[in-house]
């Protein structure tokens, strides 16, 4: 092995850059393409230029000099590529850049925007407020993104007592857009008091699962209020227009949906105190003005009062009088009444030695009621009998 031929990598990636750097017809050339992910860090532009088969790295230095493209936007790039030896990377070096025309995803994006704009997704009329408080959330993300940590140390900054249920879905890739559809209309079914949909930044392409039809009606369609936080502050997609909100960033949203719990405490404990100290001025000046009221009243009318009470104590008299009358009149009625009772009271005619008698739990009130071989029962004062009946005589006839 170890007589073999061989180069290092180093000693390779300086060998195709001596390659690139010499190839003259490489040297400041037009290139074509379609822009995506798009940033600017520190006046330098950073971005993809792509067309339906491939795609390359691009930077351009001091942007500002020339023109600003758009994710989505097809541009022509006057530059040179850069072979870049230590990680062995190609690129391209942009040095300016003109506009060429929307690209084809762009115009695809946008009649669905039109389209989904005209049947009124996007409308505010359908947006939700958001909850003045938020016990209960659900984010719909990625378990194994940074986004939920920093969703559950923002919240948790502010509030140890809110909920967090993370729905774990995919955010990009072939599937995303149904299995996002899906989460969101778990956490709607859950009795959520907000859901958060969020994923980090990313490529254009990476965000197109939040450019789909499907999870723009999915939003349309939620019950709960709902944001949107995806990508960074430019990034923005067709959920940020189908959500009850947009925030620029997972964590933006975050701090939206939480309040701070000990600012409230401290809010009611000062709301209540200040309450108290209204009432109590408030009742100490009624009681001042009812005293004030109630000495003028006692000294204006006190001839009146004194008139009054005798007239009230004459009536009083009276009315205790007829009262007494009418009462005893009512008790000999109510005695009168009371005897015919207890002389028609059944109790009483069983203890002068009646007996009643039943048949089958019915009384016994005519000869068809019973037969002869029936069973009687005869309730007396002092409790029940059971007998047969052998005859029965009618109107002491002997008619049976």
């Amino acid at each position: 092995m170890q007589n073999r031929n061989y180069i290092t990598v180093s000693e390779l990636n300086f060998y195709l850059n001596r390659i690139i750097d010499a190839e003259e017809l490489l040297h400041d050339i037009y290139l074509m393409g379609e822009v995506s992910g798009v940033s600017v860090v520190k006046g330098n532009l950073y971005c993809t230029l792509k067309d339906e088969g491939a795609a390359i790295q691009v930077c351009c230095f001091g942007v500002d000099k020339t023109y600003l493209p758009e994710t989505g936007e097809r541009v022509i790039m006057f530059g040179t590529p850069d072979y870049y030896m230590k990680t062995g990377k190609m690129s391209f070096v942009a040095k300016r850049i003109e506009p060429f025309g929307r690209g084809k995803l762009f115009l695809e994006l946008e009649a669905l925007r039109k389209k989904l704009e005209a049947e009124g997704l996007f409308g505010e009329a359908h947006k939700k407020p958001m909850p003045r408080f938020v016990f209960d959330l659900a984010v719909v993300t990625s378990r194994g993104g940074a986004v939920i940590k920093d969703i559950c140390s923002t919240v948790r900054k502010y509030n140890k007592v809110v909920n967090i249920t993370l729905i774990d879905t995919s955010v990009q890739g072939k599937n995303a857009e149904f299995e996002i559809r899906d989460a969101l209309k778990l956490a709607d079914l859950g009795g959520f008091d907000a859901v958060i949909l969020a994923r980090g930044g990313g490529s254009y392409e990476d965000l197109m699962p939040f450019n789909s039809e499907t999870v723009v009606r999915a939003l349309y369609e939620m019950n709960t209020f709902v944001i949107s936080a995806v990508g960074h502050e430019t990034d923005f997609t067709l959920a940020d227009f189908a959500a009850d909100m947009r925030s620029l960033t997972p964590t933006a949203a975050a701090e939206a949906v939480t309040f701070d719990a000990e600012q409230l405490k401290r809010d009611i404990v000062s709301d209540i105190s200040y309450a108290g100290k209204s009432v109590k001025n408030r009742i100490m000046r009624l009681g001042a003005d009812i005293l004030g009221l109630t000495g003028r009243i006692t000294f204006a009318s006190s001839k009146t009062i004194s008139r009054l009470s005798a007239e009230v104590a004459a009536l009083l008299s009276e009315a205790r009088l007829k009262t007494g009358k009418l009462i005893d009149s009512k008790s000999r009625l109510t005695e009168n009444e009371l005897s015919k009772l207890n002389a028609l009271n059944p109790v009483k005619l069983l203890k002068a030695g009646y007996m009643r008698a039943e048949a089958d739990g019915r009384p016994v009130c005519a000869p068809e009621d019973i037969a002869p071989g029936g069973k009687l029962r005869l309730y007396a004062s002092f409790g029940h009998l059971t007998v047969t009946v052998d005859d029965i005589v009618i109107n002491n006839r002997g008619e049976k």
